[in-house]
């Protein structure tokens, strides 16, 4: 779910600059929001598919989307 909050913060950001800000910005923003939806969907789509498989145990889903974001820290600063 911290996914999808960064999505979310991306389209807010995205959406500031596209409105208030330099006719560079608003030309370079509206990528940021197209990714930010793309993040979004894809943290609540595995969210989703986790719950589906695991049963809507609680513990279950903590610990395996826990494990993916190391995973993916992980290979972010192996990067």
């Amino acid at each position: 779910m911290i996914g999808a909050l960064l999505g979310f913060y991306e389209i807010l950001h995205g959406l500031f600059y596209v409105l208030y800000g330099t006719p560079d910005q608003k030309r370079d923003y509206p990528l940021e929001i197209v990714l930010g939806l793309l993040i979004i969907t894809v943290c609540l789509g595995g969210h989703w598919l986790i719950r589906r498989i695991s049963n809507s145990k609680t513990r279950t889903i903590w610990f395996t989307e826990f494990i993916l974001v190391c995973l993916i820290l992980y290979g972010f600063y192996r990067s």
